[in-house]
């Protein structure tokens, strides 16, 4: 199996060990790229939420965690408790599902929201209930390059067995470079030919306005992915 990830560079050498374990081909190409923003401190709070991995490395290093933490999930969960930070998580892992589960216990507090600035609006409703404050820690932006119009070429020759999207910002990047090398209908096409598998389902939302559907795993991270993938293959 020949299979086409998307991922920031951060994390796709675990990634991309973790398939070719399991016997897949992988092919490889960031679509977005991390730019870390000058937040020094944040104030005192008795929750803290932390919504990625890159939030949570961010956190620990300059030292912004306050109170209790509610991370997006068990990942991220995991890599906090590697540094000592216990944390919570909700039951599928996105902002929607952790806004149901966790406003109730945020009901009157001081809560603290660490993420980029392409974080979901809805943990914004919060304010509603609490006094929140959202930290930007970092912004997201497009990365492309020659490496990324490789991968485009990939798909639109069909030359991989499927797709993997991580997040609605990398779709749109992939989207918008196939737009500018003039092959987005070939490119959606081509994917409507191909197993294509989104990480959660904003994620999967995105794809579908440009027509794509989406199977999504269980466990909205590249361990229920990886599941998917062997199961059905």
């Amino acid at each position: 199996m020949r299979v086409g990830i998307l991922r920031p560079e951060n994390y796709a050498k675990e990634t991309i060990k973790k398939f070719e374990e399991h016997g897949i081909s992988v092919i490889y190409a960031p679509f977005i790229r991390i730019v870390e923003k000058d937040v020094k401190n944040v104030r005192d709070a008795e929750y803290t939420i932390i919504t990625s991995r890159t939030s949570a490395e961010i956190a620990l290093r300059k030292g912004l965690i306050r109170g209790e933490v509610i991370s997006i999930g068990k990942k991220t969960s995991e890599f906090l408790m590697k540094f000592g930070v216990n944390s919570y998580f909700p039951s599928k892992y996105d902002s929607k599902t952790l806004y149901k589960e966790y406003k109730d216990l945020f009901l009157n507090k001081r809560v603290n929201i660490l993420r980029s600035d392409k974080g979901d609006p809805i943990l914004l409703k919060l304010s509603k209930i609490c006094d929140l404050k959202e930290y930007k820690l970092y912004e997201v932006r497009p990365y492309h390059g020659d490496k990324q119009r490789e991968m485009i070429r990939e798909v639109s020759s069909l030359n991989l067995d499927a797709l993997i999207f991580s997040s609605r910002m990398i779709v749109n990047s992939f989207f918008d470079l196939a737009k500018d090398m003039d092959v987005l209908n070939k490119v959606v096409r081509a994917l409507k030919s191909m197993r294509i598998i989104a990480i959660g389902p904003p994620t999967r939302l995105e794809l579908r306005k440009y027509g794509i559907d989406a199977e999504i795993p269980n466990e909205y991270n590249f361990n229920g992915i990886l599941k998917l993938l062997i199961k059905n293959c």
